[in-house]
Order: C-alpha cells, then sequence, then structure tokens
C-alpha cells in the first residue's frame, strides 16, 4: 500500500485488521479512478492545444515539434521506468526479508526457550564482561548476548553491591534488607481520601457543563452520583483489601518503622548514587562540607544574602510584559512563560561511590523556580543549534559510526572525557554563541524576538540563577548546573561549536593527529595513528580553550569501553558487545514492591537480560516482555510509516489516583465509562502514584518554610479567642499573608485613633449621654474606612489580633481550580467561623465534604458575611 493510505488509528492493533485493509483497498480504488478522470481530461487539453498549434504554424515547424515531443517522452518515459523497476524490485527484497525475518524469529525461540535463557542468564553474564571470549562481531550492542554464553558453569558473577554504609553507623542485618529494595520500593501505605475527592471533583468539572461562575448547587443534566458512589466503593475496597493482606502489612509496618528509625538519625544523610541504584548513607558533615567546598568556588558561586525569590519574579515578569506588549511574544506564550508562585531553586548531592574519596556530583532542583518555565521555552528555540555531525544520541548512532569506519580498525582508539563539563561551561560566551548562530548566519533561525530582549531572557535563565542550600542562598554566576532545563543545550551548542572550530584542524591535512572523533555529551571516542601518542593529543586539545579540561582514557588489549558497548578491534573491522559498568547494580523496581504492572513493565523493556532473574521477576512475565520486544523488532510496518493525524477531536483528561493493586485498575475502567457518558469524545488517561515509597523517609534538598510555599491552602487562628480562617493563594503564601496583615494592621490603626477620637470628645462633651461610659467605638461615628477581608472585618468589629506567626499549611495544588476545590472541603471539612462562604466553588459529587467523626467547633458569635471575590489572592 502506498504511504498516503497507512492511516493512524487510535488502537495501533486494528492496522492487522481485515477491517482497515478493506478500507485501504477502496480509498486506492477511488485514488485510481480520480487519477483516470485526471488523466482523460488532462487529454482533451493536450488535443485541444495540439490543434491550436496546427492552426498557427506549418506543416515543416509543426514535424520539428513532433520530433522534439517524441524525444522528451522517450527520454521521460525511460527515467520512470528505472524509478518504477528499481522500486517494484524492492517491493520484492522486502517481502523476502521479511519471511526470513519470521523464519529466523520461529527458529530462534525454538531453539532457545524463554526460561532456559533466563535459566543460564549468569553464564551470559560472564561473555559479556568478558570480550576476549568473544571473536563474533555483535552488530546490535542492544543485544542480550544469550548466544555468547559461557560453558564454564563454575564462575558464578558475584552478587552487586547495592548499599554503601560511608559512616560509622552500623546498619543492622534488617536495614540492610529494606534499604536494599532500593529508594524506590512502595509499600501498602494509607489512601488520602482528600486528595482522591478532589481530583474527582476536578475531573467532573472538566468533563461536565458545570463552569467556574456557576455558584448554586442545582441538580445538573449529569448526575455525579455514580461518580461518587464508584469513589467510596473504591474506598471500602481498599480497607477490605488492607485487612485481607494483614500479614504484609504488618511486615510492611515493621519495614516502616526500621526506616522511621533510620531516618530519624540527625548524623546521616540517606540517598541514592551518582551513577547506577542503590543506597548510599553517608555522614550529614561530610555530605555538607564536600557541597560546601564546590561552592567556595567564587568564580562560579556567589552567596547571596537573602531569598531573592520574589524580586526576580517581579522583574522578570515586568520584561516579559514589555515584550508581550510590545507583540515579541503571544498571550500563549507569556502565560506559559510568566513565573507565578515560585520557589527557589534546592541543591543537592549525589556521592560518586566509583570514584577515589567520593566526590558529590551537584545537582539543582529547578522545578517551580521562578526562570524554570522560561529556560524549557528558551531551550525549545536554541534545539536546532546542538545538532553536530560528529555527535550522537544513543548508541544506535556509534554503532553506525563503528561500521562505517571499519576501515580504520587497525589504528588506536582512545576516550577522551571532559571534566566538569556543565560547571565550566562559559555562559557569557555561550550566549554570544546562540545569539550569533540565531541573528547572523542562517535567515531560517532568525528568530521574531529583537536580540537583545533575548539576551536577557537567556541571562535570566542562567546568570540569574539562585538556589537554595543548608539554609543559605547562592548565585551561580557561571556554568550551568545539571537539572535546569538549559543545561544539556547549553553544553551541547559550545561542545558543537568548539568541534567546528577547532577539529578540523587536526581531522584534516596530510598527517592528521585524529583519523576519526565522535562525540556524546561529554564523553568522545577517537581513533588515532598507531604511533601516536594520547597524553600529546590530550594536550593539544587542552590548549585550545582554557575553560574544558580533557582526560585522556587509552584502549587496553585493544579494547576499549564507551556509554554501554565494549568495543574490541582486529584487522577486519570491530567487534561489540553489551558492557556493564562498575557502577551498575542490577536493582531495577522490585516484583513484589506495591507498584503498577505497567511500570514493571517498561523497567524491564530495555534490558532483557539476568537483571529480571536478580529482582525475582517470574520467567513467563518476562518471556512475555521479550517477545514483545522481539516483535517490535521484526515488525516492518513502523510508526515512521505512518502518517500523523491531528487529535483535535480527541479531550484528553487526567486523573490521578493511588495504586492498592488491581482495585485501581477496575476503579480507573469505572471512571472511564462515567465520563464517557458525560462526553462522549473524552479520553480519560489515569496516572497511578505511589504511597509509601521507601525515598520519602530521606529528602536530601532543604525544605521550605510555610511561607515560601505557593498554591497553598492556609488557615490562620485569632489570638483572643478559638474561630479560625481558611484561605487559598495561587502565590507564595507571605505574599497572601501580608496581604492579610496590613489589612488587620489597618483595622487596628483605625480602632485606636477612633478610640483617641472618642476620648476626646468625651473631655470636651461630657454632658452628652450617647458617648458618657462608652467603653468601644461606634462604627457609625468614625467613617472612611472599609475592611478589605474576613480577618480584618473580625479585628474591626472585636478589636482582636490574628496569630500571623502560626500559619499552617492543609493542602498545596499547582492547579488553580483544584485548589479552590481543597479550600472547598477543608471549608466544610473544618467550618472556620471567620469565613463568610462554606464553599469557594460548588462541590458537585461530595457536596457535603468530607466525612469526618470529629465535631465541628460551634461557637454563638455572629459574623458578617464577607465578599467572596475580596478572598480571592
Amino acid at each position: 500500500m502506498p504511504k498516503f493510505l497507512r492511516l493512524k488509528l487510535a488502537n495501533p492493533e486494528l492496522i492487522y485488521s481485515r477491517a482497515y485493509w478493506k478500507c485501504q483497498v477502496v480509498l486506492l480504488k477511488e485514488e485510481i479512478y480520480l487519477k483516470k478522470c485526471k488523466i482523460n481530461y488532462l487529454l482533451r487539453i493536450q488535443t485541444n492545444f495540439y490543434e491550436e498549434l496546427r492552426g498557427l504554424f506549418p506543416e515543416g515547424v509543426m514535424k520539428r515539434i513532433d520530433f522534439i515531443i517524441d524525444e522528451v517522452q522517450l527520454k521521460e518515459q525511460e527515467t520512470k521506468y528505472r524509478r518504477h523497476y528499481r522500486k517494484f524490485n524492492n517491493l520484492l527484497n522486502a517481502i523476502y526479508i521479511q519471511q526470513q525475518r519470521r523464519e529466523n524469529f520461529r527458529k530462534f525461540l525454538n531453539e532457545h526457550p524463554m526460561n532456559q535463557i533466563i535459566k543460564n542468564i549468569d553464564d551470559n553474564d560472564n561473555a559479556h564482561n568478558n570480550p576476549d571470549n568473544d571473536e563474533s562481531t555483535v552488530n546490535d550492542a542492544n543485544a542480550n548476548g544469550g548466544n555468547n554464553s559461557n560453558d564454564n558453569d563454575n564462575n558464578d558473577e558475584s552478587e552487586p553491591k547495592l548499599v554503601w554504609n560511608l559512616s560509622d553507623r552500623e546498619l543492622t542485618e534488617e536495614e540492610v534488607y529494606v534499604l536494599e529494595k532500593g529508594l524506590s520500593s512502595n509499600r501498602r501505605g494509607t489512601i488520602n481520601h482528600f486528595e482522591i475527592i478532589s481530583n474527582v471533583e476536578y475531573l467532573f468539572y472538566q468533563s461536565s457543563s458545570v463552569r467556574k461562575e456557576q455558584t448554586s448547587f442545582q441538580k445538573l443534566d449529569e448526575d455525579p452520583d455514580d461518580l461518587k458512589a464508584a469513589t467510596e466503593k473504591f474506598f471500602n475496597e481498599a480497607q477490605q483489601s488492607f485487612n485481607r493482606n494483614r500479614n504484609t502489612t504488618l511486615d510492611d509496618k515493621h519495614e516502616e518503622q526500621l526506616l522511621r528509625n533510620l531516618s530519624k538519625d540527625p548524623s546521616i544523610v540517606t540517598t541514592r548514587p551518582d551513577k547506577g541504584k542503590g543506597v548510599v548513607v553517608i555522614y550529614r558533615a561530610d555530605y555538607i562540607e564536600k557541597l560546601e567546598r564546590i561552592l567556595s568556588d567564587t568564580s562560579k558561586f556567589r552567596l547571596v544574602e537573602k531569598d531573592p525569590t520574589g524580586c526576580r519574579e517581579a522583574a522578570l515578569t515586568s520584561l516579559l510584559r514589555r515584550m508581550k506588549n510590545e507583540e515579541y511574544l503571544t498571550e500563549q506564550e507569556y502565560r506559559f512563560v510568566k513565573p507565578v508562585g515560585s520557589i527557589p531553586a534546592r541543591l543537592y548531592g549525589l556521592p560518586k561511590v566509583h570514584k577515589v574519596n567520593t566526590p558529590l556530583r551537584p545537582i539543582v532542583s529547578c522545578v517551580q523556580s521562578y526562570n524554570y518555565r522560561l529556560g524549557k521555552f528558551l531551550a525549545d528555540i536554541i534545539k536546532p543549534l546542538r545538532d553536530s555531525k560528529y555527535s550522537f544520541k544513543n548508541n544506535d548512532g556509534f554503532l553506525k559510526f563503528l561500521k562505517q569506519n571499519s576501515s580504520l580498525s587497525t589504528n588506536k582508539m582512545i576516550s577522551f572525557d571532559i571534566e566538569s563539563l556543565f560547571t565550566n561551561i562559559p555562559v557569557g560566551r555561550t550566549i554570544d554563541i546562540i545569539c550569533y548562530k540565531l541573528y547572523c548566519t542562517d535567515p531560517k533561525l532568525r528568530l521574531y524576538i529583537p536580540e537583545h530582549y533575548f539576551r536577557q531572557m537567556l541571562e535570566y535563565a542562567t546568570k540569574w540563577t539562585h538556589f537554595l542550600f543548608s539554609g543559605k542562598y547562592y548565585d551561580q554566576c557561571d556554568g550551568v548546573s545539571m537539572g535546569t532545563p538549559l543545561a544539556a543545550v547549553f553544553a551541547e551548542t559550545f561542545m558543537t561549536d568548539f568541534e567546528q572550530k577547532h577539529l578540523p584542524g587536526i581531522l584534516d591535512g596530510r598527517a592528521p593527529k585524529l583519523l576519526a572523533w565522535c562525540r556524546y555529551v561529554d564523553d568522545t571516542f577517537t581513533i588515532v595513528r598507531p604511533d601516536e601518542d594520547g597524553d600529546q593529543v590530550r594536550d593539544l586539545l587542552n590548549i585550545f580553550d582554557p575553560c574544558i579540561r580533557f582526560t585522556v582514557t587509552p584502549e587496553v588489549n585493544d579494547t576499549i569501553a564507551f556509554l554501554d558497548v565494549m568495543v574490541k578491534r582486529n584487522n577486519k573491522g570491530f567487534n561489540t558487545i553489551v558492557y556493564r559498568k562498575e557502577t551498575a547494580t542490577k536493582l531495577m523496581l522490585k516484583w513484589n514492591s506495591l507498584i503498577p504492572t505497567a511500570y514493571k513493565k517498561s523497567s524491564i523493556y530495555p534490558l532483557v537480560n539476568s537483571y529480571s532473574k536478580f529482582n525475582g521477576y517470574p520467567s513467563n512475565f518476562v518471556q512475555s516482555i521479550i517477545n514483545k520486544q522481539l516483535n517490535k523488532y521484526y515488525q516492518t510496518k513502523t510508526k515512521e510509516n505512518l502518517i500523523p493525524t491531528t487529535s483535535t477531536e480527541i479531550k484528553y483528561r487526567y486523573i490521578r489516583i493511588p495504586y492498592v493493586g488491581k482495585l485501581s485498575y477496575v476503579y480507573s475502567k469505572k471512571l472511564l465509562s462515567i465520563i464517557k457518558r458525560y462526553d462522549p469524545i473524552a479520553q480519560v488517561r489515569t496516572t497511578y502514584n505511589t504511597t509509601n515509597q521507601t525515598r520519602r523517609h530521606f529528602p536530601t534538598k532543604d525544605q521550605l518554610k510555610p511561607n515560601q510555599k505557593s498554591g497553598v491552602v492556609y488557615q490562620v487562628s485569632c489570638s483572643n479567642c478559638i474561630k479560625t480562617y481558611i484561605g487559598k493563594t495561587i502565590r507564595q503564601s507571605y505574599r497572601r499573608v501580608n496581604e492579610h496583615e496590613k489589612d488587620v494592621v489597618k483595622a487596628l490603626i483605625f480602632i485606636h485613633q477612633a478610640s483617641s477620637i472618642i476620648r476626646k470628645r468625651k473631655t470636651i462633651k461630657q454632658h452628652l449621654n450617647t458617648i458618657k461610659g462608652q467603653q468601644q467605638y461606634d462604627q457609625s461615628t468614625i467613617t472612611g474606612y472599609i475592611p478589605q477581608s474576613a480577618l480584618g472585618k473580625n479585628t474591626f468589629q472585636t478589636t482582636h489580633s490574628i496569630n500571623f506567626d502560626d500559619i499552617q499549611i492543609l493542602n498545596e495544588d499547582q492547579r488553580h481550580y483544584r485548589l479552590l476545590i481543597k479550600e472547598s472541603l477543608q471549608i466544610r471539612s473544618k467550618k472556620p467561623t471567620l469565613n463568610g462562604t462554606n464553599t469557594s466553588v460548588p462541590l458537585y459529587v461530595f457536596p457535603e465534604g468530607i466525612k469526618t467523626n470529629r465535631p465541628s467547633i460551634t461557637t454563638t458569635t455572629t459574623t458578617t458575611t464577607s465578599n467572596h471575590s475580596a478572598n480571592q489572592s
């Protein structure tokens, strides 16, 4: 079938159905019919034009015209004949190759049963890690090496190390056993009913005709009772499942207690290693000292006195607003990039357990920082500049490189590594490189944003990046940190420019220093002449730019490891097998961990090796994954041949529910069927979250203070009585609390001024009985002040003060409407007396809120209804 008939379907498995084939045939016949009609139409036009020419030119000229036409037609027919003949032969060859692959696949499955492969998998590992025993050329570095097994059954592979204890704290056997499961291991935990109900309410709001402006609780066309019944059924069945698995639950509680005791030790930090998986226990003092040693480099980092998040958020917003007003940013781009409710980035370190003295790799967590989305926006613009003919994206590119340069296998292999590439990237020069390439080289890359604006955006996203560590704030003056959106793009762009400037001089010429060069981020694989000294080549590379320093790793016994590939050269070419680094632990998601099956499948899709047996995966489960991977490999109808269709008609709705086993799948299907009734074209996509992972006990990032958090539902209390107020804000909580505090202070100042005026009137007009003995001021006697919030009105009426030093954060969410739902649920649950309304937005699925056994606090004090719009942040 032609490519234009390879249609994209919602269910990809339907492309193998007979209905899909019939549809293609019908469309193909229709296309042939239309082409014939067009040919007949063109023939009639040709005949008319030819007759018109015969009336204009004499017979001799027409003979010459006929000769030219025949000559052109003959040449065109020969060209098209050869083209179609070649295409037809390619189709025949493709059919033959497809049949041959299927036959080989059947033979492979018959000769190598999957259970036998898994049983002998440890022997295959020895063959992988010993390239001298394997002389056959392996074309695919991603193969699992099942055919390269070692017959020596006595050489068992030693168990990998999963826990590195770099402290003097003695870990018990039980603690080691729990930690060996990894930080991603999940156990049974309590279900957050509050979170699920708010997600269901938000899903109903998205899928029904309800709008935020509706405030009445009248009966809608849609009946949300089905959603409520399905959710309550899920709660009940989850509790019953929890009770049935009492033994497992007790084991989980015991492990939970072990982890809790371990996390209470303030002298240690528990984290994961820099490479591979596992757990590292390190002294907290050593951890902080090593990171502070990195931060002591004044050329890269600068200590900041206070948190600059608020002022930088305002400055960036001002720049973006100016660009939008000048129409250099669309409304959609402005809303995406504009920072709202920013928090400071936070620094943490990952121990490099494979190196001496265990140095730390600094990582900056930038999610929700003021310039995070700006970095993502700029990264999409700069991506075309990172492409280089010397770099590749994965192992496939490296394998193609080896095939294309097989004639160089008689020479020597050397690997060069760049020391701390991300930290040493010169930001100023890289910005100059980016702007020059975008505005001065290719007109197709030139932006509609003026260069001076674009430079300011790049500087905000890089030079003005600050982070929090150990209670102190730092600016990164130069270099980029791993974890920032622009880190990889800046590194690739800088290295691409480095290669374009300096590599042609050492790759070309009569006596080139390098015969071949390829790179993956900061690792390079090169081929040099046998008599070339690797140290001299390294010294030459280090001369070009003072910011980057290369280290050299020569080949050993004609063998060198690069990325995940072990390369061995011989006179005929290069042999490649899978290479496992010393940091490889074979640890992945444990089979008995309470995690969705889809996550477990994705964890062994790229492996298909002994990792599955090490983690206790059943052989039949692994066999099904292997079959799917092999089917994908031999599948001829790839996604590239399918013409993508627009998905504008599909509405995707997302909901997150906790994973408690099969019950979560049943609940997800029930939600989908109910939402289909409200919105037939909507597609509900469920994401499952784990409730009790090991890593939650061992946070490595600085904890934010309550006033630094954003997107929160908060509660404040009166200092003189038991009244409380619940509010929400999508901004930083301190901004909203400051607004409340200013309103309360204004009320107190006004009360003080009013009291002084009343006292003066008492001394002057003592004969007025209406004022005599008055202890409180009358609101009607003094005018000119109106409280703006419920807290201000409470102070204005009672002269009570508000305890702003004890702000409780009840919930967090970054979506504004879902935050309103959580505020409404909290108001219904806690019944605060200072709120003027009983909800912020209507609750349709659970109008009564969350049921609690705690009695509500009642009071006889009457409160004034506050304006709901004044409560909005």
